[in-house]
């Protein structure tokens, strides 16, 4: 990975951790008057609002195809997921396509099951897979799976502009408090914890997909990998724990395939198919589902 590079993604992953210190050294000094409804309103419209941007843009409709819509629903998704801090999209869909391709095996960018056997191994390739993945240089076939995406102007464009995105959806819960507060230290706070705070929480719940998600849960298909099922994250990564049900059906929308199986953005995409906006939804047929089950 080129220094630069490299610099830039050590300051992506360590200034939202950063934001969180700030957070909670303003909750030491000033106690709860230092975050109100504004803030709490922020992080949690901004949380949803950019990890649907990653679940269902980034993840289920650039990288997996799992279902089709219009040109402005797909760079609504684009801008919301690049907001999310977690990578570009280009990067971001060819780096999750190369994690099928080899999923647990080496080539794999991110598993935690390639670093040897004992138990310290394991504690290392769990690191490896949650963010030590982020400074390693990129495959140099990469680009190889995704010239669907590289062919898409509008994508390559909102590609390109992922800083500035970045930087928009910090300032966007700030003056959000701020209207609402009327001073400047709203606009602060609403930055802190709307802006990097979030993204922090965000990304390392998204993290543990790859990290916790290919460790600890229940397996009932069969994947080729270790991906499990874990509740908590189907709950707070908006679907995205039912890990081993998307591994064994990869261009499913639908990740929580049971009833009982909690897919927030499974009824979000099925929302916006009954208004007509979403069509050509891939989901796994019942003869699939059972020829799978263990």
């Amino acid at each position: 990975m080129p220094p630069a590079q490299q610099v830039t993604m050590f300051l992506s992953v360590v200034g939202p951790i950063a934001g969180l210190a700030t957070a909670m050294v303003l909750l030491w000094h000033r106690g709860p008057a230092s975050i109100g409804w504004p803030e709490i309103i922020a992080m949690v419209g901004l949380y949803t609002l950019c990890g649907f941007g990653v679940t269902i843009g980034f993840h289920r409709l650039f990288t997996h195809r799992s279902f089709e819509t219009n040109r402005f629903v797909r760079i609504w998704l684009a801008v919301c997921g690049s907001m999310a801090g977690q990578g570009a999209l280009i990067r971001w869909c060819a780096t999750h396509r190369r994690h099928h391709q080899q999923s647990d095996r080496h080539g794999d960018p991110h598993s935690p099951h390639v670093h040897g056997d004992t138990s310290f191994d394991l504690l290392r390739g769990m690191w490896h897979a949650h963010m030590g993945w982020l400074f390693h240089r990129d495959c140099p076939d990469s680009a190889r799976s995704i010239a669907d995406l590289m062919s898409d102007p509008a994508l390559m464009l909102i590609d390109r502009l992922y800083f500035p995105l970045v930087f928009f959806g910090i300032l966007l819960p700030g003056a959000f408090v701020a209207a609402i507060t009327h001073t400047w230290y709203g606009f602060f706070s609403g930055m802190i914890w709307g802006g990097v705070m979030r993204i922090c929480l965000l990304q390392h719940v998204t993290w543990s997909i790859n990290s916790v998600c290919h460790v600890w849960g229940r397996r009932p298909f069969k994947s080729g990998d270790e991906s499990a099922n874990n509740w908590l994250f189907g709950l707070l990564a908006l679907g995205e724990g039912w890990h081993n049900n998307h591994h064994a059906f990869p261009t499913s929308a639908r990740q929580g395939l049971r009833w009982y199986q909690f897919d927030s953005s499974w009824l979000v995409i099925r929302g916006l198919a009954f208004l007509g906006i979403v069509k050509n939804i891939r989901t796994p047929s019942p003869a699939a589902l059972e020829a799978k089950k263990i």
